[in-house]
């Protein structure tokens, strides 16, 4: 299974392939096979699910060998999935239901340096929906069987993930994600109103919402736990404060 998802990513010409299982009705995290090619040298990983954030409410719905595209979405992208591909300088994400099921819903997962080009979403277009009947057919407990040789070669991570990763470790809202995302990027207070087109008011409720989840003290702390891209459980989060 993992030698298909690498000529899976070689032949298309993307830079990593996720195979994702998510359990129904259950909110914990998918389990997920990866082939990474880190052509860019980027030491980020791709190791987690994305489709929940780009499907949405349609996860549970969409049509097994459809194809939906993170770069010709109507709506906003998610700003965690956002953050997350531009962390790892990565444009664009193409997500294949494969399989609808009662108890659980497997999508493969694409990720793109450069936007899907027409022959690359012609090619997924006709190749989605063979894959997900050949996955369909596949031999059963196949997925689970590759999962457990990959979980027991893993080196447990003791680090914990940044404010701006992917896990959202402080809980953050999607008001206060864009807030530090803005911040992040050395927004003023009043640009980040701008942008954001809030009142004096209500971003101050935000900030002071963020110090509590953060544990910063004021703009410069939080600021700070933000562009050092500390492990929150290190950059003041419930495993401590940084002296």
């Amino acid at each position: 299974m993992r030698t298909s998802l690498r000529y899976l990513t070689d032949s298309i010409g993307a830079e990593a392939v996720i195979l994702a299982r998510h359990c129904r009705p259950s909110e914990a995290p998918a389990k997920v096979l990866v082939h990474d090619r880190a052509r860019s040298g980027c030491r980020v990983p791709i190791d987690r699910s994305h489709a929940a954030l780009l499907l949405g409410r349609f996860l549970e719905t969409a049509k097994p060998g459809s194809t939906w595209y993170g770069s010709v979405r109507d709506a906003e992208m998610h700003p965690v999935l956002s953050a997350a591909l531009a962390r790892r300088h990565l444009q664009d994400i193409v997500v294949i239901p494969l399989e609808i099921g009662e108890r659980s819903i497997d999508t493969l997962e694409l990720y793109f340096t450069e936007k899907v080009r027409h022959y690359q979403q012609a090619v997924l277009s006709t190749l989605a929906e063979t894959l997900s009947r050949t996955w369909q057919n596949r031999a059963r407990g196949l997925f689970t069987d590759t999962l457990l040789k990959a979980v027991a070669a893993q080196v447990p991570v003791t680090a914990g993930a940044p404010i701006l990763s992917a896990d959202n470790p402080a809980r953050l809202s999607r008001a206060e994600y864009r807030v530090c995302l803005l911040l992040s990027h050395g927004h003023s207070p009043e640009r980040m109103r701008s942008e954001l087109g809030i009142k004096e008011s209500t971003l101050r409720s935000h900030l002071s919402n963020l110090y509590a989840k953060t544990g910063a003290r004021n703009l410069a702390e939080l600021t700070f736990q933000l562009v050092s891209d500390l492990p929150f459980d290190l950059a003041g989060g419930p495993g401590g404060r940084l002296a």
